[in-house]
């Protein structure tokens, strides 16, 4: 890793450029992690390190900030050739795939210290273009882009995402509650319903399962779907088992009888998290059955399963899909910013003299 002087002297902020070193990271990482509150588990080394593996490029800037020799922020960096445009561009790990993307940052890592982090990466180069999205407004790294206030920086909306109270069925919404008890009698009628989740020992059928139903429902509407690129399917099998033992997969499976009738895979807050979420990630259910309305029969299940073990809030990320809006989900924004750096270099230096 590389040092740098930042904001002070007892400040410092060190990049990471090799998988070896962020492999090497994941302890401190883990640690950083459960002491940031508002952290998501899109920001685990669970969930990112196996996405590097996979969508990674050769490129690595994370980067820490260290006060007193103390871990106190992480921004998991890289840089992407765009060959399109032919620049370089700054993205957080995670892009594209991922909903939430941020930082970890403890409590006293406040807005100038990730300033500090962000000349550092300024100073080095190698790049033409910051671009991060999906960042929710609390986020540190969101306040400190906003302060970098003039023409070189654009603050955009990103993709929203949209949540709900996670309550029982006889909670839910009348239409929704209505349409799920209906089918679930419907189904119950010829046998067996159960949701069961997936442990170490049966996730990998759950996971093929996932796959052939949310393949099988976008190619009936002439799309591939997202493992049509099999790094899609090689990340969440790397990181499935590392989510399951940290606590922070629920990997559902609706059964009726012997047959499936959908799979969720969701990640869920550690039980002490204030306003613990369900991030209800990929779904897939049979177009077989389209007469029991499994999608509706298996998310109204994992949210009373949800529920039962106090998760407050189900979150269910971005898209506009028209089933969001029957569940009564309220919009939760997110921002996005891009710096383009040779512009942010020539107005610093001409705001200097």
């Amino acid at each position: 890793m590389r040092e740098s002087s930042a904001v002070r002297s007892d400040i410092e902020c060190r990049v990471i450029r090799t998988t070896l070193e962020l492999e090497a990271f994941v302890p401190e990482w883990s640690a950083l992690w459960c002491q940031d509150p508002r952290a998501t588990p899109f920001q685990r080394p669970e969930w990112l390190l196996p996405w590097w593996h996979q969508f990674g490029q050769l490129d690595l800037r994370a980067t820490t900030i260290w006060q007193d020799g103390r871990l106190i922020g992480f921004l998991p960096f890289y840089v992407y050739p765009d060959h399109s445009t032919r620049e370089r561009q700054l993205f957080l790990l995670g892009v594209g795939t991922t909903d939430y993307l941020d930082g970890i940052f403890l409590a006293d890592c406040t807005a100038l210290h990730v300033q500090a982090a962000l000349d550092l990466l300024l100073a080095e180069g190698g790049w033409e273009t910051l671009s991060v999205s999906q960042l929710r407004p609390e986020s540190v790294l969101c306040q400190a882009l906003t302060l970098r206030s003039h023409p070189a920086v654009r603050r955009f909306e990103s993709a929203a995402c949209s949540q709900m109270p996670a309550v029982r069925t006889a909670q839910l919404p009348v239409k929704i509650r209505r349409n799920a008890m209906y089918y679930r009698n419907r189904a119950l009628r010829l046998g067996k319903l159960e949701l069961v989740f997936a442990n170490l020992s049966n996730w990998q059928a759950a996971l093929d399962a996932l796959e052939r139903l949310h393949t099988e429902r976008w190619e009936s509407c002439g799309e591939p779907g997202v493992f049509a690129d099999p790094r899609v399917g090689a990340w969440h099998r790397e990181a499935i088992p590392g989510l399951q033992q940290c606590g922070a997969l629920r990997l559902s499976t609706l059964r009726l009888n012997d047959e499936t009738l959908g799979v969720l895979y969701s990640l869920v807050d550690p039980p002490a998290r204030r306003h613990r979420t369900q991030y209800v990630y990929l779904p897939g259910h049979s177009i077989e059955h389209a007469e029991l309305r499994p999608g509706t029969l298996l998310l109204a299940s994992a949210i009373d399963h949800a529920s039962n073990e106090g998760v407050e809030i189900i979150d269910m990320l971005r898209g506009h899909e028209a089933y969001k809006n029957i569940w009564h989900v309220r919009p939760v924004n997110t921002y996005g910013f891009d710096l383009h750096r040779d512009a942010f270099q020539c107005n610093f230096a001409n705001s200097a003299r």
